[in-house]
């Protein structure tokens, strides 16, 4: 798993979160609407690029995060 990915969610959920390569917003307490926010805001300052709408409402799982950070 991508240490930023684990770093992003410790910093939004707590250090308590527990997540994985299979984790999503369905299985993980506390990744509400508002948490999503904050969570997207944060890879945005980590890419240094805006999210398009689209990419926003994709990025509902670990998986797809680490990909987004990838590219």
């Amino acid at each position: 798993m991508d240490i930023r990915v684990k770093k992003i969610f410790i910093k939004i959920l707590g250090k308590k979160v527990k997540i994985n390569s299979k984790s999503d917003m369905n299985n993980i307490i506390g990744w509400d609407s508002l948490n999503h926010i904050k969570i997207i805001n944060e890879l945005e300052k980590v890419k240094k690029k805006k999210l398009s709408t689209k990419q926003f409402l994709e990025m509902t799982s670990v998986k797809s995060i680490e990909q987004f950070l990838k590219k």
